[in-house]
């Protein structure tokens, strides 16, 4: 059964929207707003010098030819069925972005034997840091990390990116894994961390990979992060099947690209996390990286 529109996930939105009116902190959702992106974020100077300060050189790369994807909030591991889930699509897994991991867990501890593993910390407690994590087959020529922050609750959501080779082409690979600001009733915070995740690709001159829990449960969501695409050439995949868990009737979860062709897709209907995984095997094209916007 498709868990979409859990009721879960409807009183915590709505609880959360409460508590907001309560304290009188709504945000207006005012478009011409969204300009403060200096107290939301941290570093996108410094994440830019550093993704162009790395030479490709001597790097080993992604074969372009076929880049396999796993997309996944594993619900902070709550769940021990997600490993064993997870487990099945490594076969033949190059790169794993997780929202809601943590080095703490057991399989990621596994995951580290085989993958280089990169981790922007989000929420942490007494007990575990969780963030999003990036495993590749390959060493990243470069990564850096950035944090907004939740506008009620000032918990932190990280960006990860990092940079890698393409073997036998002068191309590098951009993936940007981003777990969106959640409870906020304007679009001010998730703009302006949309905003510098745009900056990043704009800088990036090869194939892109944007990926994530985009936390779009709102067709305002939705609207903005296709505001913010314009003119990036960024194209979203489309799911067979596509299990993808919703809110409100809209997916949560997506993967953009750019300069790469799609050959598989499926997002499983799984029972371990409250999203399901999303699942890609990507293809360099070559010369098909411009900025220009795909219909």
């Amino acid at each position: 059964m498709q868990r979409n529109d859990r009721p879960q996930r409807r009183l915590i939105l709505l609880l959360a929207i409460a508590i907001s009116l309560l304290c009188g902190r709504m945000i207006a959702a005012d478009d011409a707003a969204e300009t403060n992106a200096g107290e939301q974020t941290l570093g996108l100077e410094a994440c830019l010098k550093t993704l162009h300060w790395h030479s490709p050189q001597g790097y080993s790369g992604l074969d372009p030819e076929a880049i396999r994807l796993v997309n996944w909030n594993i619900e902070k591991g709550t769940n021990p069925l997600w490993a064993d889930d997870l487990a099945n699509f490594l076969s033949s897994t190059d790169l794993i972005t997780l929202q809601e991991g943590s080095p703490s867990l057991p399989m990621v501890n596994r995951l580290s034997d085989r993958y280089r593993v990169s981790f922007a910390e989000g929420y942490t407690n007494s007990y575990q840091r969780t963030g999003v994590m990036t495993f590749s087959e390959v060493e990243p020529i470069a990564e850096c990390k950035l944090i907004s922050y939740e506008p009620w609750l000032r918990t932190p959501k990280a960006t990860l990116v990092t940079r890698y080779g393409l073997k036998g082409t002068d191309q590098t690979l951009l993936v940007i894994n981003i777990h969106g600001i959640n409870f906020s009733l304007g679009l001010i915070e998730l703009s302006a961390q949309f905003d510098d995740a745009a900056a990043l690709i704009a800088a990036h001159t090869g194939p892109v990979v944007f990926t994530g829990d985009f936390n779009t449960w709102h067709s305002g969501r939705i609207d903005l992060l296709d505001r913010k695409k314009t003119g990036l050439g960024l194209s979203a995949l489309s799911f067979d099947p596509d299990y993808r868990t919703r809110t409100f009737g809209h997916a949560l979860d997506h993967i953009y690209v750019r300069g790469l062709d799609a050959l598989f897709t499926a997002s499983p209907d799984l029972q371990s996390s409250d999203h399901n995984p999303l699942i890609a095997e990507l293809r360099y094209v070559t010369g098909n990286t411009s900025k220009k916007e795909k219909p």
